[in-house]
């Protein structure tokens, strides 16, 4: 076995390699031990060889070591520094209580340094703190009791905002709609109107508001935690922008109340409009709303039927109590139609009548809730445009509702136009001799509530409201206004298009073309479950009937002004009809009123005899223009 050999299998007493090759030579004994010395000396030479490998050895081995080591530690510091991080990060986030506060709808973190320079988050920290902000607001929302004003669980919260004869109730769920209890903070009225009324007053009760309003007025509650309700409309109008169903609304609220703080500006001094904000001059008529001209000096000069500093608002005269219109003693009624009979120059109005559900030869004046199956089209004459006006006859039989009539400026011809159905279809008869007989009726369009504007050419400009349209946001319903064409007084409207013409929610429309040409529309500019209701009236104007202005609403409201200086404030006035004068200017504007007190503006002492009775009891109503 040779040296090498024993070296590769790593001996571990390499001191007797010299002994185990040692042999006999021969010799003296003296040799012996001589050669015995010289092994000694050439021993004790290698050991020092062997010594110095095996230390280089060992420190190879401990540098190797010493490498391996240091990347241990390495990457257990990176671990533990990650580690801390995302602990750190948990540790703020647990005590999110203590750090993150809820002021109003948004979190702000209290313990943050409010020094310029605090260092940015990382996305991963922004990250968690979202996570855990959500988290706590879902378990916020978890254990949090569900607010619910009906003293019975069985029962749910049905409101009536802004409804003068209906307070809000609490109705079995799918259950009978006779079954009601009054909400916390409400008592019943014994089955009379508002059925719920408010019983302190919009009193607190262990601390929280539980109803607003009046004391004795209709019941309202309203959830103290719920978001922001109110928004501003075009005009400066404060309406809900939240209500059920939730598919007829667009847009958030802001405002807590109908005050809307105040923010919503004032259409009739000017602050909504970018020519008077911007430069405090009108360019062309268009900025008077074509209801006036344009001075030179740049200031709108208003027709006398309009008034605002943009001459979008109709401008009224007081009523005359005797004059009111049409207030019939037996029957509710909702809007007319006015023509003046070239022969005898007596005004004919044609009216929806509304009779009661059952025993109609004793009930009188049963309100609006029969209108969808009990309208009829009554004609009455007067001497004046204002009335009063006195009952002829029944035109058209139940159910007929929405009448328009127009005079064909080709034939001479009266052209009365209406819905055959509670939504259409839309229906038009004709008469040769100024009322005294009628052709048959002849459906012309399947849409509902017609506004026609009979044309030169003989056709016929049919407006009218359509359901389901896409309106752009913020709106409060999806009803809209659009327009069809007969080519005819004999023939159908072409099918529409069923896009709506203006940017606005409405219904109700009526066209009428002014003493200059210019085009006009009115109509109800808060359908349906827009609420409050008192600004409702629209106005929009165009050039030529087809491109039309964005809709000044608010441009007529529900309070009435009387020529004693009384005056009263109504829930609802719909339908407006215009009625022009030969020279093309406006004299009066016909409309259905409802939610007016029983009084109509005389206090309740000495409160005259009338038919009124308040409530949704409606009447048609007629008031002129200013002049």
């Amino acid at each position: 076995m040779s040296y090498a050999n024993d070296r590769r299998r790593g001996s571990s007493r390499p001191s007797s390699l010299y002994e185990r090759y040692d042999v006999n030579l021969p010799g003296s004994g003296s040799s012996r031990s001589s050669r015995r010395n010289s092994n000694r000396r050439s021993s004790s030479s290698q050991v020092v060889l062997i010594d110095a490998h095996r230390h280089r050895r060992n420190q190879r081995l401990l540098f190797y070591l010493a490498i391996v080591l240091i990347s241990v530690i390495t990457w257990i510091t990176f671990q533990s520094d990650d580690a801390t991080s995302i602990s750190n990060n948990n540790n703020n986030m647990t005590t999110t209580s203590n750090k993150i506060v809820k002021l109003g709808s948004s979190y702000v973190n209290m313990n943050l340094p409010k020094k310029v320079d605090t260092p940015k988050q990382t996305k991963e920290q922004k990250l968690l703190e979202q996570q855990q902000i959500l988290h706590d607001i879902k378990m916020e929302k978890k254990h949090k009791k569900r607010w619910n004003p009906c003293l019975n669980t069985k029962y749910e919260l049905e409101r009536h905002d802004y409804e003068t004869q209906h307070g809000d109730v609490c109705r079995v769920k799918g259950g009978l709609m006779g079954l009601y209890e009054c909400p916390d903070g409400c008592h019943e009225t014994a089955g009379n109107t508002p059925y719920c009324a408010n019983s302190s007053g919009g009193g607190k009760g262990g601390g929280v508001r539980k109803t607003n309003g009046y004391k004795g007025g209709p019941c309202r509650v309203r959830n103290p935690d719920a978001p922001p309700e109110y928004r501003c409309d075009d005009g400066g109008v404060c309406i809900m922008a939240v209500g059920t169903p939730k598919s007829q609304f667009k847009g958030k609220g802001v405002y807590y109340d109908d005050s809307c703080d105040g923010q919503c500006g004032n259409g009739r001094e000017g602050d909504l409009n970018a020519w008077i904000t911007n430069g405090k001059r009108c360019n062309s008529d268009w900025d008077c709303s074509l209801a006036g001209i344009c001075t030179p000096q740049g200031q709108c000069q208003c027709d006398p039927w309009a008034e605002g500093v943009d001459c979008s608002y109709l401008k009224f005269q007081p009523v005359d109590k005797n004059r009111l219109g049409y207030l019939d003693e037996r029957h509710t009624s909702w809007g007319g139609s006015i023509v003046q009979s070239a022969t005898t120059g007596l005004y004919h109005m044609f009216i929806s009548e509304i009779l009661c559900k059952v025993d109609t030869s004793n009930r009188k004046r049963c309100g609006l809730s029969a209108w969808q199956t009990h309208s009829r089209i009554v004609e009455a004459t007067s001497t004046e445009v204002d009335g009063p006006y006195k009952r002829l006859k029944q035109v058209l039989p139940p159910e007929h509702h929405n009448p328009s009539v127009h005079i064909s400026p080709t034939t001479g011809h009266w052209h009365l136009f209406t819905i055959g159905g509670s939504t259409g279809p839309i229906e038009r008869m004709i008469s040769i001799d100024e009322g005294k007989t009628w052709g048959n009726a002849i459906t012309i369009s399947p849409e509902q509530n017609p506004g026609p504007l009979l044309m030169p050419d003989g056709s016929t400009r049919l407006f009218f409201r359509g359901d389901g349209m896409d309106i752009p946001s913020p709106t409060c319903s999806d009803e809209g206004i659009s327009m069809q064409v007969c080519p005819s007084e004999n023939e159908p409207c072409h099918p529409s298009n069923g896009l709506p013409i203006i940017s606005h929610t409405g219904e109700d429309p009526s066209v009428f073309v002014d003493h200059r040409g210019n085009y006009h529309m009115l109509f109800n500019a808060l359908p349906y479950k827009c609420v409050p209701k008192f600004e409702q009236g629209g106005h929009a104007w165009s050039k030529d009937g087809i491109e039309w202005s964005t809709p000044r609403v608010g441009a007529f409201d529900t309070t009435i002004q009387f020529t004693d200086g009384s005056g009263m404030k109504c829930e609802r006035r719909e339908r407006p009809q215009m009625v022009l004068g030969k020279d093309g200017m406006p004299l009066a504007l016909i409309s259905a009123v409802t939610g007016c007190p029983k009084a109509l503006g005389e206090e309740e002492s000495i409160r005259k005899s009338n038919p009124y009775k308040g409530g949704d009891d409606a009447f048609t109503l007629i008031q002129k223009m200013g002049i």
